[in-house]
């Protein structure tokens, strides 16, 4: 199952990944949780921490005009150097990370 949540900023989108992150983790579901917010705190709200969400290194390359994904690698070797483990067994992705104020 994929899941993506969206919407109008401020109306809980993070809140409710969070809740459903830890919630499907319990139950037995593999989760992936990648917060893609321009402001990150998925990772503070599933429950890593604010200083252990703050040293998440988004996996998005950001450093050329083009934005890529890192190459050559599987997806077991993406989770194991950007994933994050949390409680419950959900796995932290951050997905970019804005560099500054407005270009998210």
């Amino acid at each position: 199952m994929r899941l993506g949540i969206s919407g109008k900023g401020g109306v809980g989108k993070t809140t409710i990944s969070a809740v459903l992150s830890r919630e499907l983790a319990r139950r037995g579901r593999r989760v992936i949780a990648i917060d893609c917010d321009s402001d990150p705190n998925l990772g503070a709200n599933i429950g890593i921490g604010e200083a252990a969400a703050a040293r998440l290194r988004p996996f998005l390359d950001q450093a050329s005009p083009t934005r890529s994904l890192p190459r050559a690698q599987t997806a077991a070797e993406l989770l194991d150097e950007y994933g994050y483990p949390g409680p419950d067994g959900v796995t932290v992705l951050l997905g970019a990370r804005a560099q500054r104020a407005g270009s998210g």
